[in-house]
């Protein structure tokens, strides 16, 4: 493991964006949500669902399923369309083959599918006819399709929700720790970026592995503590006598945000609290917590926020939740449901999104709302341990 100083991040917040800015960009923040008023629902017939149903994804693709069948259901006084399942388990589906069978047998909508490999091919097909919502998203498209519209849990989402609730919080130097691998390095850069936009300093950027066994002595690093023990013992060696000590933390630091997994927040948390780090705001991503109450392993993780989808903390149907959660394919699941619940919502309120761009569409996993390049982006909820428990928080 190794700290890496960001130089270019240890600059004043007025090399970045001057005060006024900052302030009209956190009073934009705390503006309330404006809310599409839904009127007038889109006429869909026939859904085509592209899911994996067998294979390696099979039971994120039955997740979606079960979420898509809970939101028809609730909506069944006002829409009731025609399903039909194309399984995409297998990575030699033969796309063209479907796209085909769903034009000639006069689909309204396509919803999937999940693998970023099969979007890029699904975007070809269905440049002029069927419009297609995917379940994941492609930076790949050469050319983005009118008619292909992009959904799913981004990542980067969580880094910019959890950016913006740092500065509103009021801290302004940050430190990063992340995974060594490409999906921490994607969430990291996205977190500083919306953090240096509205202000903020990350000062350090700490990448640790699974294997890495000194990860105290990098997190020691990180806080400063190396230095404050050293001026402690060379002042006890001028006095000749034992000090009472505690280490001193880099002042220059407001907070961690720390990427990764909830084992690898059991441990790293811990080790923050160990070295006199407990009352440093901590902040992470919806990774840390797979939406199943455990009082007694979450209690390392008390004191995180994280981002997170609104459907898993509201009190509505919360019989159904409860089974969700004690179903054993459902249990590590629940986002992808909540997924498969808004994909409905999204297809039948596609028109009034493109229309309002500006606006939000009350979803199961957030605010949603459709950017200039049709990949719906979602305004999440934040939530914080405590007692083991997660608990959501005012923004």
């Amino acid at each position: 493991m190794k700290v890496l100083p960001n130089e270019e991040n240890r600059k004043e917040s007025s090399g970045l964006v001057d005060k006024s800015e900052k302030q009209i960009n956190i009073d934009e923040l705390l503006l309330e949500k404006e809310v599409i008023e839904i009127t007038n629902l889109n006429t869909i017939n026939k859904i085509a669902l592209l899911l994996p149903m067998t294979g390696k994804y099979s039971k994120i693709g039955k997740a979606i399923l079960n979420g898509i069948e809970i939101e028809l259901k609730a909506t069944s006084k006002y829409i009731k369309p025609e399903l039909s399942i194309f399984d995409t388990g297998d990575e030699n589906t033969d796309l063209k083959k479907i796209y085909s069978e769903m034009l000639s047998n006069d689909f309204d909508y396509a919803i999937g599918p999940l693998r970023k490999n099969f979007i890029e091919k699904i975007s070809k097909y269905s440049a002029k006819e069927l419009p297609v919502l995917t379940l994941n998203y492609s930076n790949n498209l050469k050319k983005y399709s009118k008619k292909v519209y992009q959904f799913g849990l981004l990542p980067e989402d969580e880094a910019i929700c959890i950016a913006e609730k740092a500065i509103i919080d009021g801290n302004i130097n940050a430190s990063a720790l992340y995974p060594d691998n490409t999906w921490g390095k994607r969430i990291v850069e996205s977190f500083t970026l919306r953090f240096q936009e509205l202000g903020g300093n990350v000062t350090n950027l700490l990448k640790y592995n699974k294997e890495d066994t000194k990860i105290n002595n990098s997190i020691k690093n990180l806080l400063n503590i190396e230095e404050s023990t050293k001026r402690k013992n060379h002042m006890q060696n001028i006095l000749k006598t034992k000090l009472q000590f505690k280490p001193h933390i880099a002042n220059n630091l407001d907070m961690i945000f720390s990427v990764g997994k909830s084992e690898d927040m059991r441990v790293i948390k811990p080790q923050f609290n160990f070295n006199y780090a407990e009352d440093i705001p901590f902040y992470s991503t919806s990774h840390i917590y797979n939406g199943v109450y455990n009082k007694e392993i979450n209690q390392d993780l008390n004191d995180i926020k994280f981002c997170d989808i609104p459907w898993l903390y509201n009190t509505n149907n919360m019989l159904e939740k409860k089974y969700l959660r004690e179903s054993v394919d459902k249990r590590d699941l629940l986002r992808f449901v909540a997924i498969g619940m808004d994909s409905i919502k999204i297809i039948y309120n596609i028109n009034t999104l493109k229309l309002n761009k500006h606006k939000y569409l009350l979803g199961n996993t957030g605010f949603l709302r459709l950017d200039e390049f049709n990949k719906i982006r979602r305004n999440l909820t934040i939530v914080k341990f405590k007692n083991g428990k997660a608990k959501e928080i005012p923004f």
